[in-house]
């Protein structure tokens, strides 16, 4: 990622969510090492533009003075007849197990459309789009669920909520092996960590 685009996205992050201005926060949403996104942030701090703050524990931390309170509204007048194109880390299709709500398609393109004719309904894309796995990451995650335990490989690949779900009912069904309801919870979470790490290998290959 050059120096422009991770301060372009840096400012869409600052004025339109509540997300955390830290190196490992902005390494993570935007799919770049640590050490680059730190880089970056230096340059903006050496700019003016980030300030350094620490708290009560004497923690170090980077804040943007001119930064909202309250992140900004698509129909807010600041961002009216804006047209703002923005890279976004490339992502799987939106939905329960991937997708950020809203968002409506999957590319490394994401564009927010923040004005326009009169009347025209504004909208904005400021939700962050999930990240998408490589297709190493996605064969891992695959090979976890299947030969580790489910769940493993989907909490690793990003999908926490479907691969807690997973473990849950594994772990569940380990006591009820001693009556026959635990067998058919064990496979029904194996089965679904399976599919997981399948769905994840075929969206990384699209």
């Amino acid at each position: 990622m050059t120096y422009r685009d991770f301060e372009r996205e840096l400012l869409r992050l600052a004025f339109t969510t509540q997300a955390e201005l830290s190196p490992p926060s902005l390494a993570f949403i935007l799919d770049i090492p640590i050490a680059e996104a730190e880089s970056y942030m230096h340059r903006l701090l050496a700019a003016g533009v980030l300030e350094l703050s620490s708290d009560d524990d004497g923690h170090l931390t980077y804040v943007m003075p001119d930064r909202p309170v309250q992140p900004l509204r698509p129909d807010d007048p600041a961002l009216v007849g804006a047209t703002c194109i923005t890279t976004w880390p490339a992502q799987a299709a939106a939905g329960p197990h991937g997708g950020s709500p809203g968002l409506g398609g999957s590319g490394s393109l994401g564009e927010r459309s923040l004005g326009g004719p009169p009347g025209a309904i504004a909208t904005v894309r400021a939700a962050l789009p999930a990240r998408r796995q490589s297709s190493s990451q996605a064969a891992g995650a695959l090979v976890l669920n299947a030969l580790l335990c489910p769940g493993v490989g989907s909490l690793v690949a990003g999908r926490t909520k479907t691969g807690l779900a997973q473990m849950m009912m594994f772990f569940i069904g380990l006591p009820l092996l001693i009556v026959t309801v635990g067998a058919p919870l064990m496979m029904a979470a194996w089965l679904w960590g399976v599919a997981t790490g399948a769905q994840l290998l075929a969206e990384a290959r699209d």
